[in-house]
């Protein structure tokens, strides 16, 4: 199929993609956008829906394979593969080095709950509070994904699941990982109805009772939480908890950022 190469930035889908950076053209679209040949690839194998596959011209290779494949599994109609030239690309693009493909897909709201709902029994899961960071968020869905979590609890002033920060970090993750959202005021008493449902979850926080997390004899269902990069969890989620734990360091080592901590909690729910 020939296709007609985009040449002005003033182009009104080169201005709707631009837009997909900012959250708030995200959730009036339902749409999220992301950069990148690796992504393509996993977002492909991973059977999402593309709105549209944006290609700088001339397409590589790669590019073109994936696309083609996109089309052929009817995860995108043909002519909303759209070639763009260098100078609009550029305008586009959100990444140091670009790789000539940029991807908008529909929001998985089946995958990412956007709701109040408890896990099943027995899904390995994690909680986190009010984690803001964008990079610490696609790493946590990006370590969880990996070891085995089988499903994310986050607050809903945690950072954007669909900011392109976010999906970047998660490294493909972000197409497989299952998560519930819930408010932020509503963790405390989330956290007692998961404990009523057979759970015992702990808290990431030092205290002069805090337990040594390795030294915990966890069961399947057993959980942390995480919480904010600099204030932690707040007390009524600690108060809401079994129990604190700690993860033993060095005494002169600096704490753990909040991605750091949460792959050494997912790494100990896992092994039980």
């Amino acid at each position: 199929m020939e296709r007609q190469t985009i040449t002005s930035r003033q182009n009104p889908l080169v201005k709707f993609v631009c837009g997909l950076a900012e959250k708030k053209k995200r959730a009036e679209s339902g749409l999220f956008r992301f950069d990148g040949v690796k992504l393509l690839g996993e977002a492909v194998s991973s059977e999402i829906k593309f709105k549209y596959i944006i290609c700088r011209e001339p397409m590589s290779d790669t590019v073109r394979e994936l696309s083609e494949l996109a089309i052929k599994n009817a995860l995108v109609e043909a002519q909303n593969v759209v070639l763009v030239d260098d100078g609009v690309f550029q305008k586009l693009s959100e990444e140091r080095a670009p790789e000539g493909v940029i991807c908008v897909s529909y929001k998985l709201d089946e995958l990412h709950i956007a709701r109040e709902e408890l896990p099943a029994d027995g899904e390995r899961i994690i909680v986190a509070e009010s984690l803001r960071d964008t990079g610490n968020l696609g790493t946590v869905i990006r370590s969880a994904y990996a070891l085995g979590i089988d499903r994310i609890v986050l607050t809903d002033d945690c950072a954007d699941l669909y900011n392109p920060k976010t999906v970047r970090a998660a490294m493909g993750a972000i197409f497989r990982m299952p998560t519930i959202t819930v408010g932020v005021g509503e963790l405390p008493n989330y956290i007692r109805k998961l404990r009523e449902s057979g759970r015992r979850v702990y808290a990431t926080a030092l205290s002069e009772n805090s337990l040594n997390i390795v030294e915990l004899e966890l069961n399947r269902g057993d959980c942390f939480v995480i919480g904010n990069e600099g204030h932690g969890l707040t007390s009524e989620c600690i108060s809401a908890c079994d129990a604190s734990v700690i993860i033993p360091m060095r005494e002169s080592a600096e704490s753990l950022n909040a991605a750091a901590a949460a792959s050494i909690c997912i790494w100990e729910t896992v092994k039980a």
